[in-house]
């Protein structure tokens, strides 16, 4: 049997229509109309539904000054990358940046929240500019600026990497697993014949630098082998590390981790310089990511990003919605290359 006919409710003037007439038209309370139009309190189904079509009918859109007052919510969150050195930012970081933004992005739309990228600078203006109920800090680094100001604004926090400092160490994070990730690079070197292996890190002292360099002094350790760590210097290129890392000729690694793409590169442009064959006389694996476009020529440890920055916005919109999220670790998976095919 066909229900009641649905109602018609025209607007009379052009004016925007408010709360209070859906609430008029309905004959129910304001209070009542609010919570049905906004999914919250003990509202039935039916009347919920019926509600919502009277507000469809009379054109009803939500205000949403009145929604950030009545939530405490303004729907969008941010994500601070650091690390915006120039040689770095333009070759891996804003590449390897851009699959974690594709990532978080796409998932905090999906749950109806929209995501702005913020200078990891708390002075910028757009910290003050722009609203945000939480925040995805990248890479923080121990008396990280950014977690400090975030947590000083009341920010819900999570990061990508482990936050260093005790006092945060309750902040969800996602991290890609270094502790087998670096192992799966090396064991792949000495698998195709590297017996002296060597490290390019960089300067920056985040969880993932650490964790990545002690992931190499254990299997050094575990192997009984000499390890080989050549640290870039702030301010300094990627190619002079890599310099000094090949410069011996007794003792020089035959292969050699490098933790970005960027100093992957740099490896294989010194050993150009110096006349060594890559995969021949240096066998070089670098982490990133293989996404599409035109790669370097690297075996790749792929950290996986996009699916590190949709976690790190799951998490965040959880933390958000009443949830504890716990920390999250990702595997890492290794994308064979010309640099290690003998």
């Amino acid at each position: 049997m066909a229900g009641p006919a649905r109602p018609q409710h025209a607007p009379e003037t052009t004016r925007s229509i408010g709360i209070k007439d859906v609430a008029r038209a309905a004959g129910l309370s304001i209070t009542t109309v609010s919570h049905a139009l906004n999914g919250k309190g003990k509202v039935n189904a039916r009347t919920r539904e019926r509600i919502r079509e009277i507000a469809d009918d009379l054109g009803y859109r939500p205000n949403p000054a009145a929604q950030v007052l009545l939530s405490g919510r303004t729907g969008v969150v941010g994500l601070a990358a650091g690390h915006q050195s120039a040689e770095a930012w333009e070759r891996t970081y804003r590449p390897y940046y851009a699959s974690l933004t594709a990532g978080a992005t796409v998932e905090a739309v999906d749950r109806d929240y929209a995501l702005v990228v913020v200078p990891a600078r708390p002075g910028s203006d757009l910290w003050t500019r722009i609203p945000m109920d939480g925040l995805i800090v990248v890479d923080p680094v121990a008396g990280d600026p950014v977690i400090a100001e975030a947590v000083r604004r009341g920010l819900a926090l999570v990061t990508d990497g482990r936050p260093l400092d005790p006092e945060h160490a309750r902040i969800p994070y996602v991290s890609g697993d270094m502790s087998a990730g670096v192992p799966l690079a090396l064991d792949h070197l000495h698998g195709r014949g590297v017996r002296r292996t060597g490290l390019l890190t960089g300067p920056e002292l985040d969880s993932y630098t650490l964790d990545s360099e002690r992931a190499y002094a254990r299997w050094c350790a575990e192997r009984g082998v000499a390890g080989r760590v050549e640290r870039i210097a702030p301010g300094e290129s990627a190619r002079d590390a890599a310099r000094r890392l090949l410069a011996a000729s007794a003792g020089r690694p035959d292969g050699v981790h490098a933790l970005n793409e960027t100093y992957g590169e740099a490896l294989l442009a010194v050993a150009a310089e110096a006349g060594l064959s890559v995969p021949g006389d240096l066998q070089i694996t670098a982490a990133g990511d293989p996404g599409p476009g035109p790669r370097p020529p690297l075996t790749l440890l792929d950290l996986a990003p996009r699916r590190i920055g949709a976690l790190c916005a799951g998490l965040l919109i959880d933390l958000l919605d009443g949830r504890a999220p716990r920390p999250v670790s990702v595997p890492c998976a290794l994308v064979p290359g010309a640099s290690t095919r003998r």
